[in-house]
């Protein structure tokens, strides 16, 4: 679990969303969090091999591609997606935003990445706690 953060859409979660993961994880699955949900889930999974390859383009494209304030736009991280795993077997219908917006929302109710305040369009960067 990451550190505490004022933005509602960041965690830490609590411990019934990570029991919940496990549980998940053990079918091969990832339960998707929320922070603004109650006890930070969000009701569903993904499977961990989709989840595993957003989560590597999304981390990916914040790090080559983050401005000086080490942020990017949502929306650049989605056409990345969208160009790297859009004909990815793991993705049959081919259209990744839904999937990209999910799992950053996931992504920062685990305090991995969170968004810039105030920021129009959305932009992201890594965690910085507070």
């Amino acid at each position: 679990m990451g550190a505490m953060s004022t933005d509602p859409h960041s965690g830490p979660v609590g411990e019934k969303a990570w029991a919940e993961d496990a549980l998940a994880r053990d079918r091969g699955r990832v339960q998707m969090f929320n922070a603004t949900r109650p006890d930070g889930l969000d009701g569903w999974t993904i499977a961990l091999e989709q989840y595993d390859l957003l989560v590597e383009v999304i981390l990916a494209t914040i790090d080559r591609f983050a401005d000086d304030d080490g942020s990017v736009p949502l929306q650049l991280i989605v056409t990345e997606a969208q160009q790297q795993l859009g004909a990815n077997a793991a993705f049959p219908g081919g259209r990744l935003s839904n999937y990209v917006r999910y799992t950053k929302v996931d992504l920062e109710a685990r305090c991995v990445v969170e968004r810039v305040p105030r920021s129009s369009p959305q932009r992201v960067r890594l965690f910085a706690g507070s």
